[in-house]
């Protein structure tokens, strides 16, 4: 017992160094999480000092607001298609990207600039090439376009391509150092027992990348969950509702309709659907690891 006070007292100066990692964690999000769930429980309009508790009022509101269901089928659309074509798209690339290629770094990096490019900044310029640049380029050809972006049946897809080129590089990389941390004797043993390209990609190569893949589902997919900066300097929600997302439509309700209260309220049930689908991408994605 003695030993261990001993090694407890001697061992203690490391606490010292999770202090201010720890304040600025329980600062940024042990706070406001409280704070936010206490008013998520009243009439706050978000900005006087005075509000009134209405107990539950605010989440049988929620789940009776036509708004919110919407706003929530946008926002799991747009995620789960983006995942899918993000973590094929950046699989293939990295697939060729490993392989022996001349010039083959030059190319990584030009796959990965855009996603050092802020989203912002991103969202600009595409909002550009889709109402001016794309359309002055086909009228070339004879081809009359317009911006997808003000299209409510397209507007989506439009935001998707646009994640898709800025987000596409980083998933890239993980999947090219998992690549590199397969033995090549794997390969080598394949191709002597007859394997092809397929069977080989099947059986070592994907198996072998399931860490990387479990990673960059969970980034891709909670990631896209919170998007909010594309849509706003790009649709604001529009046309119509066609690209309102939860966090959008969280924004608007807290701050343009002075509803604090109910966004709070609102907030927090996103914040529950985005824990619930992360620990379940989690153990699915851990057990499939384990089948592979």
């Amino acid at each position: 017992m003695e030993t261990l006070k001993r090694t407890a007292k001697n061992e203690m100066w490391y606490v010292l160094f999770m202090l201010p990692g720890m304040a600025l964690f329980v600062l940024a999000v042990v706070i406001p999480l409280v704070m936010g769930a206490r008013y998520s429980f009243t009439n706050w309009d978000g900005v006087s000092d005075s509000f009134a508790s209405v107990g539950f009022d605010n989440y049988v509101q929620a789940f009776g607001d036509p708004s919110f269901w919407d706003a929530l089928w946008n926002t799991f659309k747009y995620a789960i298609i983006l995942t899918i074509l993000v973590n094929v798209l950046s699989l293939l690339l990295a697939l060729v990207l490993d392989a022996f290629l001349p010039l083959r770094n030059l190319f990584r990096t030009v796959f990965f600039l855009p996603s050092v490019i802020s989203i912002v900044l991103a969202g600009f310029v595409w909002s550009y090439n889709y109402s001016t640049g794309i359309p002055n380029l086909l009228s070339h050809l004879g081809l009359e376009v317009s911006s997808p972006l003000g299209n409510p049946d397209y507007a989506l897809f439009g935001l998707i391509l646009i994640a898709l080129w800025q987000g596409v590089g980083s998933p890239m990389i993980i999947y090219i150092a998992g690549l590199q941390g397969i033995p090549g004797e794997l390969f080598e043993s394949a191709r002597i027992d007859g394997a092809g390209t397929w069977k080989t990609f099947r059986h070592i190569t994907l198996p072998l990348l399931a860490p990387s893949v479990t990673i960059n589902l969970l980034l891709v997919l909670t990631g896209s969950l919170k998007v909010f900066d594309l849509v706003y300097v790009t649709t604001n929600g529009g046309p119509g509702f066609a690209t309102e997302v939860m966090s959008t439509y969280i924004y608007r309700t807290s701050f343009a309709s002075f509803k604090g209260g109910y966004g709070m309220a609102l907030s927090m049930l996103f914040f529950l659907i985005l824990v619930l689908v992360t620990v379940v991408q989690m153990s699915i994605s851990r057990r499939r690891e384990v089948e592979l």
